[in-house]
C-alpha cells in the first residue's frame, strides 16, 4: 500500500483536498448504489430477508488517525444495522451477512 509520503510533490493537505472532492465522493457513492441492489437479491435469495430489508449505503470519512500524515479518505459502503431478533429471523441461511456483502460486492 502506498502511503501519502510516496507521493513526491503533494503534501498530505493537498492530497486531502484531492480526496474530499466532490467528484471522488461522487463516485464511491455510485459504486456503493450500483452493488446495493444485486446484494440485497443475494440476501432474498438466500433467505435473509430481515437482512436485506436492513440494507443501506452510508457514507462518511475516515478520521486518518492511523494514516501517515494524517490522510483522511472517503468512503461509501453497504451496511445493514439488525436488532438480535432480526439476526435470529435470518440464522439459518446459506450464507453469513459477511459472505452475502462479499458476494454483493465482487458480482458473485
Amino acid at each position: 500500500m502506498a502511503s501519502s509520503r510516496s507521493f513526491t510533490g503533494l503534501s498530505t493537505k493537498k492530497l486531502n483536498e484531492v480526496l474530499q472532492a466532490q467528484a471522488v465522493r461522487s463516485a464511491l457513492e455510485a459504486r456503493a448504489r450500483r452493488v446495493l441492489p444485486r446484494t440485497r437479491a443475494i440476501a432474498y435469495e438466500v433467505g435473509a430477508s430481515e437482512f436485506a430489508g436492513e440494507l443501506h449505503v452510508e457514507q462518511g470519512t475516515r478520521p486518518g488517525a492511523k494514516a501517515d500524515g494524517g490522510l483522511k479518505r472517503p468512503y461509501a459502503r453497504i451496511i445493514a444495522e439488525l436488532t438480535p431478533e432480526q439476526r435470529k429471523k435470518d440464522g439459518r441461511t446459506r450464507l453469513t451477512r459477511r459472505q452475502i456483502l462479499r458476494k454483493g460486492a465482487f458480482g458473485g
